[in-house]
């Protein structure tokens, strides 16, 4: 194998470890995989650098009593720019991605109880150049790479020093406990005390979130499925696949999935498993050609969530 290949490949899996723990151990990684902690520290800071990744915590919708979920296919019949930047700014959705086919923008959205899931599709409905939406609704998220999944209720409630933590860690999520210490106003085992309790109840993730508009590298696509025979069996061999994200969906999937890889072949390895699964009746596919938005509980939703003003 050609050096270059070498370096990519070693590149790819360090960014890999990263998606699934933004705080994971540089020298444990180097161990996993035959490198050096000084080599695993220079790919992760160069991705950094060059915006390709963004570590950071996501923060659980029980915290952010959010209860409602929903998948938008948007089509537009003139320019996409302005509704597009509108569903970025707008503080429900998580996810806005442009896309191939009919629709050509989508976005997942999470809101508190209703009628606010129905009102914040009313004001996408509203946007310049809006046509049709195709909405889904989430019964339940069962994988999500980047973000706790709900449980209806984290089995504690924050307090000041908490919320400094989480504040903290959004900014820079791979702080030392010192500095989230000093952060929060607590010795640094306080704070690893905390952090620890955060993740353990599934408060907070910290992930390593690539910036995908920013590089050809990370590929995802979109996949709507329809089940044949029972919803668990197709469940289970959906998620044999490690898809980035699946729900359980009304509307016209049964399930959505969020497919990813480091090239155009793995991906149709990945739709092609899913076609051939007997318990898998149709797949519909969107690659996701920029994505403008990916943040679970950054920002404005996160200071309404703590009552900061």
């Amino acid at each position: 194998m050609e050096v270059n290949q070498v370096a990519d490949d070693l590149r790819a899996k360090v960014l890999d470890e990263l998606r699934e723990n933004g705080r994971a151990s540089y020298a444990q990684i180097a161990a996993k995989y035959g490198s050096t902690r000084r080599l695993v520290t220079h790919i992760v800071q160069s991705a950094l650098e060059h915006d390709e990744l963004r570590i950071t915590v996501s923060i659980s919708p029980d915290l952010l009593n959010l209860e409602r979920f929903a998948y938008v296919q948007i089509a537009l019949d003139g320019p996409i720019a302005a509704a597009r930047e509108a569903v970025v700014a707008m503080p429900e959705t998580t996810f806005v991605a442009e896309i191939t086919g009919s629709y050509g923008l989508d976005a997942e959205i999470r809101t508190g109880a209703d009628p606010h899931l129905r009102d914040t599709i009313d004001r996408i409905r509203q946007l310049p150049h809006v046509r049709e939406l195709r909405v889904h609704h989430y019964d339940s998220i069962e994988m999500n790479l980047y973000s706790p999944i709900r449980t209806g209720g984290t089995g504690f409630v924050l307090d000041d020093a908490d919320r400094a933590i989480i504040r903290h860690l959004q900014h820079d999520g791979r702080a030392t406990f010192r500095e989230l210490a000093a952060a929060a106003g607590i010795s640094a085992s306080g704070a690893r005390l905390r952090f620890t309790r955060l993740t353990r109840h599934g408060a907070v993730k910290v992930v390593g979130i690539p910036v995908r508009g920013s590089h050809s590298a990370a590929i995802t696509v979109g996949a709507g499925i329809q089940v044949r025979g029972p919803l668990e069996a197709a469940l289970k061999c959906v998620k044999e696949l490690r898809p980035e994200f699946l729900a359980v969906a009304s509307g016209g999937y049964d399930l959505i999935a969020t497919l990813s890889g480091s090239s155009n072949d793995e991906i149709l390895g990945l739709a092609d498993s899913l076609r051939s699964r007997p318990e898998i009746a149709r797949v519909d596919t969107w690659a996701n050609l920029r994505m403008h938005k990916e943040q679970y509980g950054e920002g404005d939703r996160l200071s309404a969530a703590f009552g900061e003003p």
